[in-house]
């Protein structure tokens, strides 16, 4: 995660991909506190540079992830919601290929 975190490029997706998963959760009155998303970039701070996500270590392993219940979901609830989610659905859409292989599509 510390290579998308410290590229600012890449941290500007981040943080524009968790404002699109902050707006579906209003979007479904989720009551979250208002430094929700500040909270949680702040979180990803503490992070070492090498960690990776669960499912970067499950593809690198060769099992499938879990791209449908997070990334896929978000899609799904703002489309309920209609909030618009466009650089989660271009992840999603990016990163469907790995999974499908994982799974053996």
């Amino acid at each position: 995660i510390g290579p998308i975190r410290d590229y600012p490029p890449t941290r500007r997706m981040l943080t524009d991909a968790m404002a699109e998963i902050f707006a579906v959760a209003m979007g479904h009155q989720v009551n979250l506190q208002p430094d929700f998303l500040e909270s949680c970039l702040a979180f990803i701070e503490t992070f070492p540079p090498e960690a990776t996500t669960s499912m970067q270590r499950d593809w690198t392993d060769g099992y499938p992830s879990e791209l449908d219940a997070q990334i896929g979901a978000v899609v799904r609830l703002g489309q309920a919601a209609g909030v618009e989610t466009p650089l989660n659905e271009f992840i999603y859409n990016s990163l469907i290929l790995n999974e499908r292989k994982a799974r053996g599509i």
